[in-house]
């Protein structure tokens, strides 16, 4: 039988949070997978991986994720280096700035949205001569 290490003792290493309905915190949550909240939340969420807000879910604070949908209300800004989406049922009220942003019909977004685009790709350094390459010419001639 497989032995587990310590800081896996629960077998839910890589695991997300989730706050189920009916549940009330307060306090920020850090962290590095993704986080499910359908309770009450009076705190910021920070994380690398997805945030979901659930059609039950009441938070006050900001949000700070790769990709973040909301179903239910959020009162803060969402900062997402993916796309941020506020769903049919979904309110948000505070800043949005994402990759992309989505709104479905019937979601409310109250607040401003700035777009940003993902980093560039640093091309070496001969890539940006591959354009004379394919036709374009040089003015010296």
């Amino acid at each position: 039988m497989a032995r587990r290490t310590h800081d896996d003792a629960l077998g839910v290493a890589g695991a997300e949070t989730v706050i189920g309905t009916g549940v009330v915190v307060h306090g920020n949550l850090i962290s590095e997978a993704d986080i499910i909240i359908d309770g009450t939340l009076d705190g910021s969420i920070k994380t690398m991986g997805n945030v979901v807000i659930g059609i039950n879910a009441n938070v006050k604070g900001n949000v700070e994720g790769q990709l973040v949908s909301v179903s239910g209300v959020l009162h803060g800004d969402i900062t997402a280096s993916g796309e941020a989406t506020v769903r049919e049922t979904g309110q948000v009220k505070g800043n949005i700035k994402a990759a992309g942003i989505a709104i479905s019909s019937g979601g409310v977004f109250i607040g401003r949205s700035i777009m940003e685009m993902p980093p560039k790709l640093n091309l070496p350094s001969d890539a940006t001569d591959a354009s004379n390459e394919l036709g374009e010419q040089d003015d010296e001639a």
